[in-house]
């Protein structure tokens, strides 16, 4: 015997009011959110809202459910990473459509440090609760899907020069080990040059060198560099250890990527095994190259 699953009854345009999606600063005025998101930089958290208003006797109509029993979710997600998909989506927030009102206001802080690449935000309507009473082609199952909406904004150039950083206590993060005294640490893993970047990588900054911290959250460019200059040459160095680097290509938004990416940079035009070479014959000139190449720039 053969079992055919019917598609059930979704909500038309008709009965969802969606202004659009509002994007900006925490404590501005948000504004309607744009495809190309420019100026963010992992310090930069970023403030979504999101209004949807439904008319309750069309859904009910529409879904052929009694309004009393119609119960509606509000889900909000988000998506982030590099590349064409986000490589990291998750639920930030969720409301119930007041059955009497019949409206929904969402408005949350995405931390920088969180995102990379692009940011993907999310609206889904689903079905809170089983009705009792329904249509045949009603939906019936809790969390079934009446309504989508999305939207797909590009963080600045994507983030490939860019890495996740955090502001954190070493005492507190690395206490009774050496680390606690550094001004900032790395942490990655070499044996994952295919994993997100964005996901994999992060560096911590300690809070309590308070000349560091200070410099570093005020965009000085000399603590930029020499940080950005610090990351590149530890993990540049990493992978020129392996025979093979170079052999394989990364897929965009991976470890490996981006690790190519400041190769590129610091050395164009130049042979790994060149690279190599200056690295393990003039250590410095090599360390100096690549302090260079992390410039950012005159600070605003």
């Amino acid at each position: 015997m053969t079992h055919i699953a019917f598609p059930f009854l979704t909500l038309p345009e008709e009965a969802i009011r969606f202004a659009g999606w509002l994007v900006g600063d925490p404590g501005t005025p948000l504004k309607p959110a744009p495809d190309l998101l420019e100026g963010w930089d992992y310090a930069r958290d970023i403030e979504v809202c999101a209004e949807l208003d439904v008319d309750m006797p069309t859904a009910a109509d529409s879904l052929a459910i009694p309004r009393g029993e119609l119960g509606l979710l509000l889900v909000l997600s988000v998506g982030t990473g590099a590349g064409g998909k986000p490589r990291l989506v998750r639920r930030v927030a969720a409301a119930s459509i007041d059955p009497a009102v019949g409206s929904a206001r969402m408005r949350e802080l995405l931390p920088g440090i969180s995102l990379s690449g692009r940011l993907r935000l999310q609206l889904d309507l689903l079905l809170e609760r089983r009705p009792v009473r329904a249509g045949v082609l009603s939906p019936r199952l809790r969390g079934s899907r009446l309504w989508r909406n999305s939207h797909d904004i590009l963080l600045e150039d994507g983030g490939s020069a860019r890495f996740p950083m955090e502001l954190v206590s070493f005492s507190r993060v690395f206490r009774d080990r050496p680390e606690r005294f550094a001004p900032w640490c790395l942490q990655w893993s070499p044996g994952n040059l295919g994993g997100d970047f964005s996901g994999s990588v992060r560096l911590y900054v300690n809070a309590d060198v308070e000349a560091v911290a200070e410099r570093f959250t005020s965009g000085d460019p000399a603590t930029l560099q020499a940080i950005l200059g610090d990351v590149m040459s530890q993990m540049i160095s990493s992978v020129l250890s392996s025979e093979d680097w170079g052999d394989t290509p990364f897929e965009e938004g991976t470890v490996g990527h981006q690790i190519q990416a400041w190769l590129d940079l610091a050395f164009p035009g130049e042979s790994v095994a060149s690279v190599r070479n200056l690295r393990d014959h003039q250590p410095g000139r090599f360390q100096s190259v690549v302090l260079a190449a992390a410039d950012p720039g005159p600070s605003a």
